[in-house]
């Protein structure tokens, strides 16, 4: 054992100020919907995009800001995804290293 925290520890110690204003929203729920891949999914680590019937559900409250599910929805699906930062103060606070 190397006494090293596990990344769901790691990510446990971090911080979230939500704002009662979504930074990830969809342009067009019907573009999302018909997308094939789906790319958002699997490349988000926080687990922030669900889908619930034909409808995708975006919990941002536990969004990373990695930038990575705008990048794969924007080459790889059908462009819906929009995301900006939150405002400032809010958003993730990463606390341990």
């Amino acid at each position: 054992m190397s006494g090293r925290p596990s990344v769901a520890e790691r990510l446990g110690a971090d911080a979230f100020d939500t704002d009662a204003t979504p930074h990830l929203t969809l342009s067009d729920a019907k573009l999302c919907a018909t997308c094939a891949l789906r790319p958002c999914i699997p490349v988000c680590p926080a687990e922030v995009y669900h889908w619930e019937g034909e409808r995708l559900r975006i919990s941002y409250e536990s969004c990373l800001e990695t930038g990575a599910c705008r990048v794969a929805c924007q080459t790889l699906g059908n462009r819906a995804l929009l995301w900006t930062y939150p405002r400032s103060g809010h958003g993730v606070q990463y606390r341990f290293g």
